[in-house]
């Protein structure tokens, strides 16, 4: 009987019955549920929060167009660094030859210098320039460096702020004779909405001519990153000369790159001594050149001149400027 089951089975394992499948099925993963916000760490916005964001805002606004206003003026077309809007020591070193129709070539050489002198909060400062207000030229270009008159003057701050800077200088302009010289100044900054305004107000004492005045206004409005508009006029008062000088400009500066920029203005200027007249009158375009590293630079300028002496006949003038500009 056991032979009978033993041969029963054997055929069984030779057909190869398969074995039954199996299926592994792993459990779902539990997710653990987020925690619940704390409600001490979040941020409520209030009020307060939104005026700071919009003065900020206002602030870094104002910055832009300060910033704007200094690359288009006081550093591509600036022509003086003395001035307290530009920190630091600096000097600017030019030297430009001038042709006007019907008159030989002229040359003059200028230089511009402000040291702050150290530890004392840039308050006192040493000041070194040729006369702005000597209209001589030499036809020699050597000369132009030998005959120049200079200035040399000591300038204390006496106040300086966001919306005001007051300063007082004296010194001697060197020339025959010498003029010793004192001077109070006062800058004041204002906004207007997309205007700013520069408002400066001097007063001075030569020994040569006695008491003056000067007051100047300047308004910027930005047109866009690239382009600045000015406004600016001017009136110096003399004792001695019992008239004002006036002038007055506009114009329209333009950056083409960061190494290049056209300058486009027009001008006036006149007295009162009969009464307010104006009889010279300019236009002119200065395109200016950033030539090596951010301290030299290069300039031509094109101009013309409606004089009275000259019967108001256009006069074209042409010049050229090499300039260095060196700063901290």
């Amino acid at each position: 009987m056991r032979w009978l089951l033993l041969f029963g089975y054997l055929p069984l394992m030779a057909w190869g019955l398969p074995p039954k499948a199996y299926f592994y099925n792993p459990p779902d993963p539990v997710i653990p549920a987020e925690p619940e916000p704390d409600a001490s760490l979040q941020t409520t916005v209030t009020a307060d929060m939104v005026n700071r964001s919009r003065d900020w805002l206002a602030d870094y606004l104002d910055s832009l167009s300060g910033n704007i206003d200094g690359f288009f003026v006081d550093t591509f077309f600036s022509d003086t660094v003395t001035e307290d809007d530009i920190d630091g020591s600096r000097a600017r070193l030019s030297w430009y030859t001038r042709r006007e129709l019907g008159d030989p070539v002229d040359y003059r050489f200028g230089i511009s210098v402000k040291l702050v002198f150290p530890n004392t909060n840039e308050r006192l400062n040493l000041l070194l320039d040729s006369d702005e207000d000597d209209d001589s030229r030499e036809s020699d270009p050597l000369e132009s460096v030998e005959n120049a008159e200079y200035t040399a003057a000591l300038r204390f701050i006496l106040n300086e702020t966001d919306a005001w800077k007051t300063n007082i200088d004296t010194g001697i302009r060197w020339g025959i004779p010498p003029d010793p010289f004192v001077r109070l100044r006062a800058r004041r900054y204002a906004y207007f909405s997309e205007w700013e305004m520069r408002l400066t107000q001097q007063f001075y004492y030569r020994t040569l001519d006695g008491w003056g005045e000067k007051t100047d206004i300047r308004l910027d409005h930005p047109l866009n990153v690239e382009k600045l508009f000015r406004v600016e006029a001017q009136a110096e008062y003399w004792l001695n000369n019992d008239y004002v000088d006036l002038g007055y400009g506009l114009g329209l500066y333009h950056q083409l790159s960061r190494r290049s920029a056209l300058a486009y203005t027009l001008s006036a200027g006149g007295d009162n001594r009969e009464q307010a007249t104006f009889y010279n009158y300019s236009a002119r375009v200065r395109y200016r050149r950033n030539l090596y590293q951010d301290w030299v630079y290069g300039e031509i300028a094109q101009e013309l001149v409606w004089e009275r002496d000259k019967d108001y006949e256009t006069t074209p003038v042409i010049m050229f400027r090499v300039e260095a500009l060196i700063g901290q």
